[in-house]
């Protein structure tokens, strides 16, 4: 049985295209965490929660680098990169010869940065943590002063996650600046 991809819109299929790549849904048995990211990021189905069978597969082109990654902190611990919009496209400029090759290569460039945006968007949704809503007081003044700690370095983290959301969503982001502040690399 040949292998096609799970994801809404895509039409790709094993032996298509040279280099693509079909993954399995992580199990629920040995992977329960990552499987649950994965189907939230696919959004299949609305309602009821979609539920991927043993032979299901996603392709290689739903992930920013090409490739799934076992990284947790990497953007292809789950895939990300999901346009239905970009086989209709691609169809429409087979068909439309008319087209300067200059239109064309801008085109490209846009939808290249509504993949990443649109990655982008599913990873700061997917790493967004509510806050806790109970607190336990705690009186032995040691574990005050970490929950202290802990606390500003939360409010950090997330003025800090509160701030790249807002150099990232207008999508005027140099890739590398961002990787470098992100990694610093």
């Amino acid at each position: 049985m040949p292998d096609s991809c799970c994801a809404v819109g895509c039409t790709n299929r094993r032996g298509n295209k040279p280099g693509l790549c079909f993954y399995r849904i992580p199990s629920e048995r040995e992977h329960p965490e990552r499987r649950a990211l994965w189907i939230c990021a696919i959004k299949r189905g609305k309602g009821k929660q979609w539920q991927p069978s043993k032979y299901t597969r996603i392709c290689s082109e739903h992930f920013v680098r090409g490739a799934k990654s076992d990284i947790p902190i990497s953007p292809d611990w789950v895939p990300s990169v999901f346009t239905p919009a970009t086989k209709k496209r691609k169809r429409e400029k087979q068909h439309s010869g008319m087209k300067n090759k200059r239109v064309e290569e801008e085109e490209e460039e846009d939808e290249e940065k509504k993949k990443k945006q649109a990655a982008v968007d599913v990873l700061l949704e997917l790493s967004s943590v509510p806050r806790a809503k109970e607190e336990q007081q705690c009186t032995n003044r040691p574990c005050r002063e970490k929950i202290e700690r802990l606390k500003r370095e939360c409010n950090g983290l997330w003025e800090e996650n509160q701030r790249l959301k807002y150099i990232i969503r207008p999508g005027n982001f140099d890739d590398l600046a961002l990787v470098k502040e992100t990694f610093g690399k």
